[in-house]
């Protein structure tokens, strides 16, 4: 007799840019059958696509329309999402609007987060090295979002929120620099420095190409536009710099082997 799709179960694979979330998602494959996977690069990788390498609107589809579908039908399924907004998957302002959020509505799922966590710098440099980067303020913003929302994530789901590192001993060099920088008051100052080694390393690929040339105007915008962005880069910094080391030393104290994380897995789904 075959066996009966599985039904009515959730696993949040959350986590920033560059973390690992696709490689562990690889990894509990064959302990998940029947669960579909739910992914913006779905949409951002797909060229006939109205969302092809648009980052803002494929999430949105993902967040407000498939994930909801799921939800609704009753499949079990993998959320590969940042988990950067803690109001919308537990409620608040999301979007400027109150929500109840997701894990509140979905009362009658089953709901695992496994929050895969990588070093500020080794996400920085994986998005980086990927065929689609998102851009410098993203991945910080980002960083600092979702692991600082690790103790409220931890008091809605008890048990079923687990966090997993990915190995990062080959980014040791950055990790020691990054550290020092931190513990001297100069992280923007270097990774200034890191970026400029090789700008073009580190341009979105997330930008748009500009074929016809701007009037003063337009331009005016687009340089105050960067402008704000670079703004909200290095605040975003200064904020990292500020909540790293105890974001840090909570992650070391909670970490599960990859071995733990599967057999969390295989209960979880039984």
């Amino acid at each position: 007799m075959e066996a009966a799709m599985p039904q009515n179960k959730m696993i949040i694979m959350a986590g920033g840019a560059g973390a690992g979330k696709s490689t562990l998602i690889n990894k509990i494959k064959g302990v998940t059958p029947g669960f579909e996977i739910i992914n913006p690069d779905k949409y951002i990788e797909d060229k006939s696509s109205e969302m092809f390498n648009n980052l803002t609107a494929a999430s949105a589809q993902v967040d407000d329309v498939d994930v909801p579908n799921a939800l609704s039908s009753g499949k079990a399924f993998i959320w590969d999402t940042t988990a950067s907004n803690a109001a919308k998957l537990i409620g608040g302002l999301y979007k400027r609007k109150e929500v109840p959020g997701l894990l509140n509505t979905a009362s009658n799922y089953d709901t695992l987060m496994i929050m895969v966590y990588a070093h500020p710098i080794v996400s920085f440099l994986r998005n980086f090295k990927r065929e689609r980067r998102v851009p410098k303020v993203g991945v910080i913003q980002t960083w600092n979002n979702v692991y600082g929302n690790i103790d409220t994530y931890k008091n809605k789901l008890g048990d079923n929120f687990v966090l997993y590192q990915a190995p990062d001993q080959e980014y040791q060099n950055e990790i020691n620099g990054f550290n020092q920088a931190v513990q001297q008051g100069k992280l923007f100052e270097w990774l200034e420095q890191l970026t400029q080694t090789n700008p073009e390393q580190f341009i979105s690929t997330f930008r748009k190409t500009q074929d016809e040339p701007l009037s003063p105007d337009e331009q005016a915008k687009k340089d105050k536009a960067s402008e704000k962005s670079r703004e909200n880069y290095k605040k975003q910094v200064e904020q990292l710099e500020r909540e790293f080391i105890n974001i840090d030393k909570k992650i070391k104290e909670s970490v599960l082997s990859e071995s733990e994380i599967i057999s969390k897995v295989k209960s979880f789904v039984s």
